[in-house]
């Protein structure tokens, strides 16, 4: 969610949303929120978002905080398309989690003002967005994709009573790791960590997969920006 720690963010926000800061949660979750009803409407949103943060990127001088809140804005669209393109197991797993890996490194970069690592990853975003699109015209490809995701190893957090099951999660350290959010409240969560950059919001009673790491060994914190006083646990990297 929108945490701008800069004064001219915050002033920013002050401007453009006057009714933000007094809101709810439950308001405050939909400012950006993207509806994709289906997975040809995800598969267009890959393209003409993608397109939309290319144009952004062709500047040449440092971009300005304008255009990286644009390009954050952009990323919940983007999340929204690959999250009905992951549900609809319409894309080969392994494609679509490393291009929702940077789709949620961009949304991070961006919100943070972080205009290096925004161009970083999105060099990856961009041929994984292709790929998936171009894959989509070609029912070929999508063949062993549910014995594949069966394969693959995940982690798994629950959110229920607006608290993190378990609260305590240890993974091994120097390897890339999939979590499985899984809100089973009512009401939506913002699953967040500044400790492994991650933030994504989960509405409720769903799913969502989130990408950590590759870790050093160490305790990482995690909380819900939504019930903090409750909502709070560790990775830990062993």
């Amino acid at each position: 969610m929108k945490k701008f720690t800069p004064l001219l963010g915050l002033a920013a926000l002050a401007i453009a949303f006057p009714a933000y800061a007094e809101s709810p949660a439950e308001e405050r979750v939909e400012h950006y929120q993207a509806t994709i009803e289906t997975t040809q409407a995800a598969f267009e949103a890959l393209t003409s978002e993608t397109a939309k943060i290319a144009k952004i990127l062709k500047k040449e001088e440092a971009l300005e905080f304008t255009e990286l809140e644009e390009i954050h804005e952009i990323s919940y669209t983007l999340e929204a398309a690959i999250d009905k393109i992951r549900a609809e197991k319409a894309a080969e797993e392994a494609k679509v989690d490393a291009l929702d890996e940077a789709i949620q490194a961009i949304h991070f970069a961006s919100e943070k003002q972080e205009e290096a690592k925004t161009r970083e990853w999105f060099a990856k975003l961009e041929p994984a967005a292709a790929e998936i699109v171009s894959a989509s015209t070609e029912p070929a490809a999508l063949a062993d994709t549910t014995a594949k995701a069966e394969e693959k190893e995940f982690y798994e957090i629950v959110i229920k009573d607006h608290k993190f099951s378990p609260e305590t999660l240890k993974v091994p350290a120097g390897k890339k790791i999939k979590l499985i959010v899984d809100n089973q409240d009512a009401t939506p969560e913002e699953f967040e960590s500044h400790d492994f950059n991650r933030e994504k919001i989960i509405a409720g009673n769903t799913k969502a997969t989130i990408f950590v790491g590759p870790l050093k060994p160490g305790k990482y914190h995690y909380f819900g920006e939504f019930n903090m006083d409750s909502a709070n646990g560790y990775i830990i990297a062993e």
